[in-house]
């Protein structure tokens, strides 16, 4: 029997090692990173002791290298020994994994003791799955790719064990799974049971999605269906986790895939689009209508999904973000968006957008899932499969347009943007009726509509023969691509239906390369860097520069970066050197990170070759500086007021408040030294430039304070979200006694702003939002007055309902008695619980099914409208939900 764990922590003990080998406890890691949640791993090992380790990034000497190298092999802390064992895809940032030397052994017997797999793979045992359920006695089938109708990477699952993950239907799912010591990731597809019976196993898996290779199990033989092909068996305990779930997605545009896009497209499709962007963001300025404004930037009005929040842009996820979103919406006044914190963080998420539109169009994709088009079936006592039976320049996809180009990230050339047409549901039943009845099959057409309906028409897909998907790197490890539509942008997609392909270069599967174990700290040292965002940048210029000659020959060592771990290559360092002398960098790359519209020009000297870097110009001079002006804290002293504090509350506030200022004063100060020791360092390179026995010392100095300043910034990022997390540990401690707290921390804040003198060192009163945020929302909307609640509900047409107290929307319909007069009906349409789940009956049967979960709100009854798909709660106030930032591997 199985069963379902819980969402349980396993502590993590944040380490780090400094170039000169020392070991460390890293300072401030008090939030949900510093646990593995819901992992195979706490399945496996239970108390199992686990910590981070993270060294260097920027260039080390080989002296600094060997030290670092010396501490990988001996890590100990608090009186545990660690021994390393793998990585997760941080390893390009430094960071990877160690356990207590108990378990080391164990778990590199998992991965063959290659060093190269533990780094490349160790990952599955770590992620944060949504559900995870442990079986004793499953049974797992490892086959070749394509056998049983999987395909690289994705494998099925029985109906009966799909069942107990309690996740909805008709869709695709990631996996992580262990079994017999190794482990699979990858997607499934869910089986009936009758084929499940049938072939004597739970799980199917293709041996592509078993990392590393699967040595294990017994042997079958099916040589009826097969032709005396083998599998391998295994029958036992298996822990599984589901990762993902496929379901509808949005994707901005950018400009690596823009500057693919001809001159007409932009001049008439790209630009247009932008304008009225433009247009419609001054308008929700001018009017003051944050709903809108949130809109454009991607965000909803309506009370938000759970489950969509999970998909949003990382941008518009962090804690500032949702901070600022919430209070503008919460404020009908639209005074708070002067208040210097808030105003500060919008200014970085309108740059963040402008930058966006002017290099990209800011035009947003529909995003799916890639799936491929492998059924299962059984008739009439036998079994009967299929795979890549699509035409290559096919595809299943629940769009509109006939015609597009599928986009997948990173993208490497113009080749990668994949033209395809779009089979309607009458042409893709038709293929597949026509694929069984090749292979002996004689479904009748029903069944077959059935069959497509339940395995190929998923939600949130996009299917696409596999050999397509090779073209640009794809396959079906749950890879999330995006669509540029036809109908939309005819010009950009008939230019590259017309285009001669020049270059071909799939995702490459060499041997993989092979260390021995003792190598692990070698390896994972080889790990660090990842230049794939360095050489992406590169090629851009050279396309920008007009030299595609450069930019193709970048393709290759683009490609070899993103192999370079799993497959041994490496990218041409002396080839990319020579291309970035001879190529000027595209002046609007640096304007990336701005914090206000403000800090990017309005006129950029661009070639004729440049298509962005045009657009660029063309766009920025209609955009003006939104929401300029800032009040100083005093003039908010008022807003949180009313909740009486102690002296003693007064005291603690001050020294939380203090000890935040000082951390930031740290930041700021350890910022102005790197920069220092940058400006330092460049003037002694132009120095002995000219020198051949001291330029190229020089240059490694200068590289290292280059990367020194680069990671920093990445690394002070992090440091003042621990620092945020520390200050909302404290915060989450005062319950009972919150709204004091509040106040008390929000008047120190104010306080020490007005007799602050150096305006550049004033602070914003970050901290009072950081430390209770929901409670500042919830404050807001008490004095100032909020707006009623909107609950999006699918399938629902604008209209009058009434709400009853348990929160069930009956739509209120008019009917003739035949005498001229009418009566109302009230039927009964959807509920939202006091938990916040949404119910409707759309099974047809009277029973409720639930669609959706939404924050829970306090329900009032009475009578309200639908706009637009939304219902009106009556007797509500809009106090938007500020969630708990989750991890993210």
């Amino acid at each position: 029997m199985s069963k379902t764990r819980d969402n349980s922590a396993t502590p993590v003990v944040a380490l780090e090692i400094n170039k000169g080998g020392g070991l460390s406890r890293k300072l401030m890691e008090l939030d949900r990173q510093a646990t593995l949640e819901n992992t195979l791993l706490q399945s496996l090992y239970p108390g199992i002791r686990v910590a981070t380790v993270d060294v260097p990034r920027e260039p080390l000497d080989s002296f600094e290298q060997a030290l670092v190298e010396q501490a990988l092999v001996r890590i100990e802390f608090d009186g545990v020994r660690y021994s390393l064992v793998g990585a997760t895809g941080s390893a390009k940032n430094g960071k990877f994994y160690a356990v207590d030397t108990a378990h080391e052994k164990k778990i590199a017997e998992r991965f063959h003791c290659a060093p190269q797999a533990a780094i490349t793979y160790f990952g599955i045992l770590v992620s944060s799955c949504k559900v995870r359920i442990e079986a004793p006695d499953c049974r797992v089938l490892v086959v070749e790719d394509h056998e049983f109708g999987t395909n690289d990477c994705r494998g099925w699952i029985s109906q009966s064990l799909f069942l107990k993950l309690n996740l909805p239907a008709h869709r695709f799912y990631q996996f992580r799974l262990a079994f017999d010591k190794t482990q699979a990731k990858g997607s499934f597809k869910v089986m009936d049971d009758d084929v499940a019976q049938k072939l004597e196993t739970d799980i199917i898996l293709p041996k592509s999605a078993v990392k590393p290779d699967y040595r294990g199990g017994l042997v079958r033989s099916f040589r009826s269906l097969l032709g005396d092909r083998q599998a391998h068996a295994y029958r036992g305990p298996i822990v599984l986790g589901i990762r993902d779930v496929s379901r509808d997605l949005q994707f901005r545009s950018s400009y690596t895939l823009v500057e693919h896009a001809p001159t007409d497209s932009i001049e008439l499709e790209i630009k247009t689009y932008a304008l009225q962007e433009i247009e419609k963001l001054e308008a929700a300025v001018r009017e003051g209508d944050f709903t809108e404004l949130f809109r454009i930037l991607g965000t909803e009005e309506a009370q938000r999904s759970i489950d969509s929040e999970e998909g949003t842009a990382p941008e518009y996820t962090s804690v500032e973000n949702t901070i600022v979103e919430a209070v503008l919406k919460a404020d009908p006044t639209g005074y708070v968006v002067r208040h210097p914190f808030i105003n500060r963080q919008l200014q970085r998420l309108l740059a963040k957008w402008a930058f966006k539109l002017c290099t990209s169009g800011g035009f947003l994709l529909p995003g799916f899932t890639l799936a491929d088009d492998g059924y299962l079936l059984l008739h009439e006592g036998e079994i009967f499969s299929g795979s890549d039976w699509i035409p290559p320049d096919r595809a299943i996809t629940s769009l509109r347009c006939r015609q597009g180009l599928l986009v997948r990230y990173p993208i490497r050339m113009k080749e990668d943007l994949l033209p395809f047409e779009n089979l309607s549901a009458q042409e893709a039943v038709g293929l597949l009726g026509a694929d069984l009845k090749n292979s002996g099959c004689t479904l009748p057409e029903p069944q077959v509509l059935d069959l497509f309906d339940q395995q190929l028409r998923l939600k949130g897909t996009f299917t696409q023969h596999s050999e397509t998907a090779k073209r640009n790197g794809g396959d079906y490890d749950f890879d999330q691509v995006c669509v540029v539509e036809g109908d939309r942008f005819p010009r950009f997609v008939q230019d590259r239906f017309a285009y001669r392909e020049q270059k071909f270069n799939p995702k490459n599967k060499l041997q993989k390369k092979q260390s021995p174990w003792w190598n692990l700290p070698q390896v994972a040292m080889m790990a660090r860097g990842n230049r794939i965002g360095s050489i992406t940048d590169l090629k851009t210029s050279c396309l920008a520069a007009g030299k595609t000659d450069f930019a193709n020959q970048l393709v290759d060592q683009l490609q070899n970066a993103i192999d370079q771990l799993k497959w041994g290559t490496e990218p041409d360092h002396r080839l990319i050197s020579e291309v970035r002398k001879q190529v000027t960098p595209a002046p609007w790359l640096k304007l990336k990170n701005k914090r206000c519209i403000s800090d990017m020009p309005e006129h950029l000297d661009v070639p004729e070759t440049d298509k962005i870097g045009k657009m660029y110009v063309f766009l920025r001079q209609h955009l003006n500086r939104f929401f300029s002006e800032t009040a100083p804290l005093s003039d908010f002293r008022g807003l949180i007021a009313g909740e009486p504090f102690t002296r003693e509350i007064y005291r603690e506030c001050g020294i939380v408040s203090t000890f935040y200022a000082v951390n930031i004063g740290l930041l700021a100060e350890r910022r102005r030294k790197l920069e220092k020791a940058l400006e330092e360092a460049e003037a002694e390179f132009q120095a002995k430039r000219s020198d051949p026995a001291t330029r190229r010392e020089a240059n490694f100095k200068r590289n290292q304070a280059q990367a020194a300043l680069h990671f920093f910034e990445e690394r002070s990022r992090h440091d003042l979200k621990n620092l945020i997390h520390m200050v909302r540990k404290w915060a989450e401690q005062k319950n009972g006694n919150r709204l004091p707290y509040m106040s008390a921390l929000h008047a120190l804040a104010c306080k020490t702003a007005e007799v602050c003198q150096n305006k550049d060192r004033q602070g914003t009163g970050s901290i009072v939002f950081y430390a209770f945020p929901q409670e500042i929302v919830n404050k807001i909307v008490e004095r100032t007055g909020g707006r009623p609640i909107m609950v999006a509900v699918p399938e629902l047409c604008d209209g009058e309902v009434e709400i009853d107290a348990e929160g069930r929307v009956f739509l209120v319909a008019a009917f003739p008695n035949g005498d001229g007069s009418v009566h109302e009906r009230r039927i009964f349409h959807m509920q939202v619980t006091h938990k916040g789940e949404v119910f409707m009956d759309r099974d047809g049967g009277g029973n409720p099914v639930m669609v959706d979960r939404v924050h829970p709100f306090s329900i009032e009854p009475g009578r309200s409208e639908v706009r637009d798909g939304k219902v009106i709660f009556p007797g509500t106030q809009q106090r938007p939900f500020v969630p708990r930032r989750k991890k993210v591997d």
